[in-house]
């Protein structure tokens, strides 16, 4: 069964458990190698060459409550980002996918849901939305290095400069290399000195 995406978008946001798509061959193909992301040409040829369905497919496959494999669905979160139109906006049903996932795991501690909080973290930076500037630095606070870092790199990707004040107060009191680290890097892209 296929959706539109806004219908997808309301399953998401209600968290009403959808139907998985049928995972064709060159769907799982496409969807599961782990060490690239597909092109939105390959994922158009997976769904007939049809972006609209490829799209709703995509916003199905990464929703929190649909029964598919982990992997599957992360990479499906990630592919989004080849559906946003240039420049997205907050009212783009890929860019709102990518918020409400973030919405749905903002307290992640461990595991795979960490995972799925990462993953929309560094989508939603190369979206370049400026308004996902507070969303994002909030998770400069996460209990988990990774996603603070994760969090650094994302603001970097986002190009706002309005990441500067919160990225210099997170610099001062990080106390891990790795994070300290990705946030010299986006300082530097932002074009500030480091602290």
């Amino acid at each position: 069964m296929r959706l539109p995406a806004t219908l997808g978008l309301l399953l998401l946001a209600a968290g009403v458990r959808a139907e998985v798509p049928q995972l064709t061959q060159p769907i799982i193909n496409t969807l599961t190698p782990i060490d690239t992301l597909p092109s939105s040409e390959q994922i158009n040829q997976a769904f007939d060459d049809d972006p609209s369905v490829a799209l709703a497919t995509l916003i199905q496959l990464a929703n929190p409550s649909a029964v598919v494999d982990r992997g599957v669905q992360l990479r499906a979160l990630r592919a989004l980002i080849h559906y946003c139109a240039t420049p997205c906006t907050l009212a783009d049903p890929a860019h709102q996918t990518l918020r409400a996932i973030e919405a749905r795991y903002h307290e992640a501690r461990a595991g795979s849901d960490l995972l799925m909080l990462r993953a929309a973290l560094e989508s939603l930076g190369v979206l370049r939305v400026p308004d996902d500037v507070f969303l994002l630095e909030a998770h400069l606070q996460h209990p988990s290095r990774d996603i603070r870092a994760t969090t650094a790199r994302a603001l970097r990707d986002l190009g706002n400069t309005h990441a500067i004040p919160f990225l210099r107060a997170r610099y001062a009191d990080e106390e891990f290399d790795q994070v300290r680290l990705a946030i010299s890097d986006a300082l530097r892209v932002l074009g500030q000195p480091v602290p």
